[in-house]
């Protein structure tokens, strides 16, 4: 593979000389609203910059009367872009990438500046890094960037992996990307997709987690979204940790383009293009599949034995505007996964000698929003999605020695979801939004134990049930220098006949031009997953259920959270933010008070079959700090420092810690790049060379210790209970490296990219094991060096 990249990377280096006589020259274009309204606006002044000139050049046209704008022949390389008019707040997107593979699609929404009556001169642009959801603060919050995401360095892709260099947010292990915030638990977390709520979008992952080894969003499918980390908006609800709100980006509406990929982890195809150039309507599709044979013939181990993990997933969308009846956009998101362990590489279950698992998720949906005039819009919303894990264990007969099936498990989760939000702009001061949302949701949980020995014992639960929710949230700004975000949300689970009704508030203060006070506070409900509401007590008769943990609580969060920003520069800013979270009605283990839900870790199996009560209190307090340079004159660096605390009380009255209280995580990413000339000026832009790297050191995790002594007398592994979660792992620490060179050619654009995680080939502590043979604990260690090399073709 190496020798193949580097043939491919000479090819082009010796046919690159022929491009230098041409200038190479991309398109702009893109699409410019109002934010609340989302009509479109016309005559918005769009202004290209070149960073590194060193003249003030410039080009600039204006939106046309459906909001299009389009530049041709721009010089390909670093570009920024300003959006402005007089009575709207000014947009800029700046050190944008341009390549002449692909053409540069930015749409935005612009919103009232409440001053423009006094001056005819702009004073107000907007934060770039406050979340794009105009219902949002800059509290606990920020724009989840992909040009500037995808440069970290050890994230492989995955944008997960990515939002764990966020403030906040810790890497609880190399084998999973479960985003644990500020402390909580993962299962904290809520996905949503083109404004639907969706399952966990990972591989090789329980429906009923948010993370998993490797995500299925394709990231050359998304447009910038948002990212949360506590008093999040009231839309935003079933959730008490954080939420990451992901947008799908529009196909090109007037020509055809291509992406491929391959590396040494699978291989990419991208499409998109017209539909109807008239309607500028467009389609995109995005499909991977994955190659890890050659990793496992470089000797790289997955943690999995001799087994090789394969998956291949889609990402599609279809966009149609119409001249009158609104737009229309149809998107799907979805993935399958398998992985074969055999002889006993399976450490998940002890008593199996082949595991075979396999999964998937696939959600699809439609999307219909409306600009029904110059204040008011609507979106309506049609979703269904599922989500399936399947295994399959065989066992050694000790007698016959013949593997025979021990146990066959398939956990099934579904929904179908109708939405409808409106969005009202009273004034330019005052906007407003309101929506509903009623869903039917399944599970089926079936496990067949053929030999009669195992655990789980053979289980058929199943059943459904209907949740609605709803929501209004306002935004209010009544000077240039205060805005007040505030809403309210209810939910109703029919199940057990439960509800919720949760206020949200934030405050922005700017102090001066350059620093900003924040505060928020929140109420989060979440309700507890079926597979938890459904469970049979195992002693009960299949014709005579009893469901102890029907009538269980909704799990709830008190967030607090004050924060204070100095953008001591245009390109640089520091952020602080100091946070207190009360958690009450957690559900905790009937028999064992050291098993409380908050502490729960993606396909952990242990939750099933238990009886909970809501009698479980938790507290979260931290201190996080956030110094970032954005991405100017080729370089960039993010430094966050998390100092916090996790507790938990159960039912017993004893304060436990929290699995994931690793008091403090540190982490540093940055990157420079440097845009090479060649013989002549015209080929200036064409060759960009890069390199990226990420240091991170954070606390172990928690866990309970083995009474080796007892384990030993017992011929079984005897926990210390008293001690749960007093002991940690040591230090996790990880430095990552990302070499690229990118070759822009007329037409089309190379990129060549190596990428090493845990450079230095740290071991890191993944667990402490009592191992029945050696009748010792032993220790597992988390992902060595694991290099990536890829290439990447646009056109």
């Amino acid at each position: 593979m190496i020798r193949f990249v580097w043939l491919l990377f000479s090819f082009f280096l010796s046919t690159s000389l022929l491009s230098e006589a041409q200038n190479m020259t991309q398109t702009v274009k893109g699409r410019v609203i109002d934010d609340i309204s989302k009509m479109p606006l016309i005559g918005i002044g769009v202004i290209i910059s070149f960073p590194d000139e060193t003249s003030s050049s410039m080009i600039a046209t204006e939106t046309d009367t459906n909001g299009y704008y389009s530049f041709k022949n721009v010089p390909v390389g670093r570009i920024n872009v300003l959006f402005t008019c007089i009575g709207y707040e000014q947009i800029a997107r700046q050190n944008v990438s341009l390549d002449a593979g692909k053409e540069l699609v930015i749409n935005v929404g612009m919103a009232e500046d409440i001053q423009m009556l006094t001056s005819a001169i702009v004073v107000a642009e907007r934060d770039k890094h406050r979340p794009i959801n105009e219902m949002s603060s800059s509290v606990s919050g920020r724009t989840f960037s992909v040009a500037e995401a995808e440069r970290y360095a050890g994230a492989v892709n995955d944008i997960s992996r990515m939002a764990q260099n966020f403030a906040g947010v810790s890497t609880p292990s190399d084998a999973s990307n479960d985003i644990v915030i500020r402390g909580n638990s993962p299962f904290g977390l809520l996905w949503r997709l083109e404004g639907v709520d969706i399952y966990n979008p990972n591989h090789f992952s329980d429906g009923g987690a948010t993370g998993g080894p490797i995500s299925m969003i394709n990231l050359n499918a998304l447009s910038n979204s948002d990212f949360y980390t506590s008093a999040f908006p009231a839309e935003y609800i079933n959730a008490y940790s954080g939420v990451f709100d992901l947008k799908l980006r529009e196909g090109n509406y007037d020509k055809r383009e291509y992406t491929g990929q391959i590396g040494l982890n699978g291989v990419e195809f991208g499409i998109e293009g017209p539909l109807s150039q008239k309607l500028r309507a467009s389609y995109l599709a995005d499909y991977r599949y994955s190659f890890l044979d050659a990793l496992k013939a470089l000797g790289i181990g997955f943690g999995t034995g001799s087994a090789v993990p394969r998956y291949q997933d889609w990402t599609t969308k279809i966009n149609v505007p119409t001249p009158k009846a609104g737009t229309f956009s149809l998107f799907s998101v979805g993935g399958v996964s398998n992985i074969a362990l055999e002889n006993g590489e399976s450490t998940f279950y002890n008593f199996a000698d082949d595991l075979r698992n396999k999964g998937n998720m696939g959600i699809i949906g439609l999307n219909h929003s409306l600009s029904i005039n110059n204040r008011l819009s609507s979106v309506f919303s049609l979703a269904a999605s599922t989500s399936l894990f399947h295994a399959l264990i065989d066992t050694l007969n000790p007698v016959s020695k013949i593997k025979d099936r021990s146990q066959e498990a398939k956990i099934q989760r579904e929904f179908f979801t109708a939405q409808a939000v409106f969005n009202i702009k009273v004034s330019p001061r005052v906007s407003l939004r309101t929506g509903a949302m009623g869903s039917m949701i399944g599970y089926k949980f079936i496990s067949l134990d053929f030999s009669q020995t195992t655990y789980p014992k053979d289980v058929n639960e199943q059943g459904s049930t209907f949740v609605a929710r709803v929501y209004i949230e306002g935004s209010y700004r009544p000077s240039t220098k205060i805005t007040v975000n505030g809403g309210v949300n209810g939910q109703f689970l029919a199940l057990n006949q439960s509800y919720s009704v949760d206020p949200r508030i934030s405050v922005t203060y700017k102090l001066a031009q350059k620093h900003e006070l924040n505060a928020g506070y929140g109420l989060h409900s979440q309700t507890q997953g079926l597979e938890v509401y459904l469970t049979k007590q195992w002693s009960q008769a299949a014709d005579d259920p009893f469901y102890p943990n029907k009538n269980l609580k909704m799990t709830k969060s008190h967030h607090f959270v004050m924060g204070y920003q100095w953008r001591f520069s245009s390109i640089a800013r520091l952020k602080v933010e100091a946070y207190y979270q009360y958690l009450y009605n957690l559900p905790i283990n009937f028999y064992k008070p050291h098993y409380c839900l908050v502490n729960l870790t993606g396909l952990d199996f242990e939750k099933y079959g238990q009886v909970y009560v809501s009698e479980g209190e938790g507290e979260n307090i931290g201190l996080e700090f956030t110094l970032e340079r954005f991405l100017t004159r080729g370089w960039y660096y993010m430094a966050t420092l998390s100092l916090y605390d996790s507790r938990f009380v159960s039912s017993d009255n004893v304060v436990r810690n929290t699995m994931y209280n690793g008091n403090y995580v540190f982490n540093l990413v940055g990157g420079k790049e440097f845009a090479l000339k060649g013989i002549g000026s015209s080929s200036k832009g064409m060759w960009v060379i890069g390199t990226d790297a990420k240091f991170v050191l954070a606390g172990g995790q928690r866990y309970i210790p083995v009474d080796v002594a007892s384990s030993n007398e017992e011929h079984k592994v005897v926990y210390r209970y008293d001690l749960a979660y007093e002991p940690q792992l040591p230090y996790y620490m990880r430095g990552d490296c990302k070499v690229w060179i990118k070759l822009n050619q007329p037409k089309t654009t190379h990129e060549f990219g190596f990428e090493a995680r845990n450079v230095t080939d740290r071991k890191n502590v993944y667990q402490y094991r009592y191992d029945y043979n050696a009748k010792d604990m032993i220790t597992t260690y988390q992902t060595g060096i694991l290099p990536l090399a890829y290439y990447k073709i646009t056109f």
